[in-house]
């Protein structure tokens, strides 16, 4: 799950980032909104009247308690994704009967890479392991772990790709990879991959969005990875939208590092904004979460509103992007209406609800 995955969600994320063309000397031009007024200051009160506290991969943050996270597929924690969904014990056991079924009737197109469903590892009632192909056209020896968890209220699916040439059917296949010099450790990770997988698994428990752990460890949606010896890769997206008017982007990743930071890549950013007549509020060095970060929030005319220069909403800001390591996670905030009608908030109110949130970010107590 790399950096431009959010870009799949909000378009102009990718372009600000990495615009294909570089040209120098561009100004930017900020256009600070007046102050609020108190009509605009009840206004983003009364959306801020009660908050909850959210965790996100190693961070902690307020919301107001109207916001919801809606991505419950977009964490990866080293090479396995992990989805998430509340649901009752009888609706998990029933989806574990009817998987694993539909992967028993499942065919290939390749007879030699018959049975789909190489193996299941039951675990205990609440956790089964699927050793299963990857489709019904790839090689039967790049196959999915494919486990299923059911804790505390929620279901995860967890999935770890693998490859497994074991089998003496893909023995011609393995005398070819290793004459192109794939070493034989690559040609069959199932063991290790499986093990990484069940530890995982038995770290892994339910929670409520607003309820913060208290032991070292990473949030995702629905859920705590408590953390084990070693120091995992993490990618997690939380996605908040709000009535229709715009949403709100948490994604942390200590895995990603940048050469350079989102101000130190000045001209690119600045040529796109000119070239969608788009306006700067606000740019530059910040603190959030005890980090240096860069913040830059723009507005501009859309193709239906081409007269409303803040039809289009994209609000940035990017922590850590050269120092990402464990401790010090990669933080990307974005505010956007991308695809939505254009904000019901005044550019005031829209600085005042993105400084509420980027502005309580910090790193949860006993985190690491």
């Amino acid at each position: 799950m790399k950096k431009f995955s959010l870009s799949l969600l909000i378009t102009p994320a990718l372009l600000l980032a990495a615009a294909g063309f570089y040209i120098h000397n561009y100004v930017t031009f900020v256009h600070t909104p007046p102050a609020l007024t108190d009509k605009e200051k009840r206004m983003v009160d009364t959306l801020f009247t009660t908050t909850k506290s959210q965790c996100v991969g190693r961070y902690l943050f307020e919301v107001p308690a109207s916001f919801e996270n809606t991505q419950k597929d977009r964490a990866q924690i080293n090479e396995v994704n992990i989805s998430s969904k509340r649901l009752y014990r009888p609706a998990f056991e029933q989806r574990i009967r009817l998987r694993e079924q539909e992967l028993k009737n499942s065919q290939t197109v390749d007879p030699i890479d018959q049975p789909f469903l190489k193996q299941v590892y039951r675990l205990s009632d609440n956790a089964v392991i699927f050793d299963r192909n990857v489709n019904g056209s790839e090689a039967g020896y790049g196959r999915v772990l494919e486990g299923h968890l059911y804790v505390n209220g929620v279901a995860f699916i967890l999935t770890k790709e693998i490859t497994d040439l074991s089998d003496p059917k893909y023995r011609k296949d393995k005398e070819d990879f290793i004459k192109a010099g794939v070493k034989e450790d690559y040609l069959n990770t199932k063991l290790q991959k499986l093990a990484e997988l069940q530890d995982l698994m038995s770290r892994l428990s339910g929670r409520k969005n607003d309820e913060i752990p208290t032991q070292p460890g990473t949030c995702i949606s629905e859920g705590f990875i408590r953390d084990g010896k070693a120091k995992p890769k993490e990618d997690i997206t939380f996605i908040y939208p709000h009535n229709s008017v715009f949403s709100f982007v948490a994604w942390s990743n200590n895995a990603l590092k940048e050469s350079t930071n989102m101000l130190e890549r000045n001209s690119e950013i600045q040529s796109y904004i000119n070239s969608i007549n788009g306006r700067t509020l606000r740019k530059g060095k910040v603190q959030i979460a005890g980090f240096d970060a860069s913040e830059w929030l723009i507005t501009a005319p859309s193709e239906k509103l081409p007269d409303n220069p803040s039809a289009q909403l994209l609000f940035t800001a990017a922590a850590n992007e050269k120092t990402a390591d464990f401790t010090h996670p990669n933080l990307d905030l974005t505010l956007s209406n991308h695809a939505l009608p254009p904000p019901a908030y005044s550019d005031a109110e829209l600085l005042e609800i993105w400084d509420r949130i980027t502005r309580s970010f910090r790193i949860r107590n006993n985190a690491f």
